[in-house]
């Protein structure tokens, strides 16, 4: 299917209108979720998760997910539309493949992570890697971001050094906060990918080197982040609407993923003898 098929339903700015257009698309696709719903109490915001097995659901494999709000009053075509339809796509895929992946769709990004959470909280089964998309239909470049999880044996396929010069990529030591937060805390890699132009990776290098920001971001880091053209593409800025978003973009990450899934990466070598 043409990756950017439904990116125009997709991409409301009602919260409703949105999530009824996705759940619209998944039929159309012939794709049955499994829902995973909270309601609002004094604890939690309500979330609505849709959840996708391309294979056993016991079978383990990695999480493939992206969150399908947007940022109040935005349509969010790049934040996260984008990202999201990357997923339909390769859901589609790896099922007839019989590839082994949960595929989520989380609710509340942009609201305190109130998606992911629910899903992580709740969860009981173990999965090879986590791999979150966010901000994937804008730029030439595959921002990696694996945090120190490289070589890890669920992390491999996405971060192999082949792979990612084979497809535009490259890893980088920071990413702004996304629901790759909320998958911390268990002994899981967890990857980050958006896109962006080449010269963005620059200011994310620049922006690692003062650190975590435990203790608050200096003004020369907000700077940068406001001066990155990917900014534009995100929580409402002009350039997070459908005529900017880049199908090539979305088809340059939606191989790359297909490839990490299907191909095996490169063997280590030992010693320099392979």
């Amino acid at each position: 299917m043409e990756i950017e098929k439904h990116l125009a339903e997709l991409a409301q700015a009602d919260p409703q209108a949105r999530r009824a257009a996705l759940e619209a698309v998944l039929a159309a696709e012939g794709l049955t979720p499994e829902l995973q719903e909270q309601e609002a109490d004094e604890r939690h915001k309500a979330a609505r998760n849709y959840l996708l097995y391309t294979a056993d659901k016991d079978a383990k494999g990695p999480l493939l997910c992206a969150h399908y709000d947007a940022h109040p009053g935005s349509t969010g075509a790049n934040d996260n539309a984008a990202g999201v339809c990357i997923l339909i796509a390769l859901a589609k895929e790896l099922q007839q493949r019989k590839i082994p992946a949960t595929i989520a769709f989380f609710d509340g990004e942009e609201s305190g992570h109130s998606g992911a959470k629910l899903f992580e909280e709740g969860r009981t089964r173990e999965v090879s890697c986590v791999v979150n998309l966010d901000m994937c239909g804008y730029g030439d470049t595959i921002a990696v971001y694996a945090r120190g999880s490289e070589n890890r044996a669920g992390a491999r396929p996405f971060c192999a050094k082949e792979r990612l010069a084979a497809h535009h990529a490259e890893l980088v030591k920071y990413m702004p906060e996304g629901d790759n937060v909320c998958f911390t805390t268990r002994r899981q890699p967890v990857v980050s990918l958006a896109v962006m132009p080449k010269w963005d990776t620059k200011y994310l290098t620049a922006m690692a080197a003062q650190g975590m920001g435990l203790l608050g971001r200096t003004p020369e880091f907000k700077a940068m982040l406001g001066e990155m053209e990917v900014s534009s593409t995100m929580h409402g800025g002009f350039r997070d609407a459908v005529k900017w978003v880049q199908p090539e973009a979305m088809q340059m990450l939606y191989d790359y993923l297909l490839d990490s899934m299907t191909t095996p990466p490169p063997a280590k070598k030992l010693f320099g003898i392979f």
